[in-house]
């Protein structure tokens, strides 16, 4: 099956930081101009978060996507595009619903990481403190079809294959 195409933000989109009223911002968003760097993937598989997120320029994304697929080894922010995105599900995003259903979270506490789109977080809008729980353990690497997947999911497939 081919490779998804990436969704082309829109002319006039408005970056996550400065959203609309009401609008949510994708705390996974496909690496392109424009876009806020929420976080970085660690060799233990879990987001280190950027603080204040940075927003990426053109020589940002030629030379991430230079080294392979940038949203494998970094978590991207935008406008959340709802229905223009595969993982709309008609009332949500199903990423976080797949992720709380197959992840313990993070934090073993009630403090929440610290995150810089906490406000417009599509996630956090449609499943609270839980989403933000298992948000570092989403990998968004872009490539077949698993779009998105956690990362404990992600070892587990690489055993799979290897055996």
């Amino acid at each position: 099956m081919p490779d998804q195409a990436e969704p082309n933000p829109q002319v006039g989109d408005t970056p996550a930081g400065t959203l609309s009223d009401g609008a949510k911002a994708c705390p996974s968003a496909f690496c392109h101009e424009g876009a806020l760097l929420l976080g970085v993937m660690t060799g233990g598989g879990t987001l280190a978060y950027v603080r204040p997120p940075t927003r990426v320029d053109a020589d940002f994304v030629a030379r991430a996507k230079a080294m392979g697929r940038p949203e494998s080894r970094f978590r991207f922010s935008a406008p959340c595009i709802e229905a223009g995105c595969a993982q709309w599900t008609g009332d949500g995003c199903a990423v976080v619903d797949n992720v709380l259903e197959e992840e313990t979270p993070v934090q073993g506490s009630t403090e929440l990481p610290r995150c810089g789109i906490r406000s417009t977080c599509r996630w956090y809008a449609q499943r609270g403190a839980a989403a933000c729980a298992v948000c570092p353990l989403v990998v968004a690497d872009i490539g077949g079809i698993e779009t998105y997947q956690s990362t404990s999911a992600a070892s587990s497939a690489g055993a799979a294959r290897r055996d």
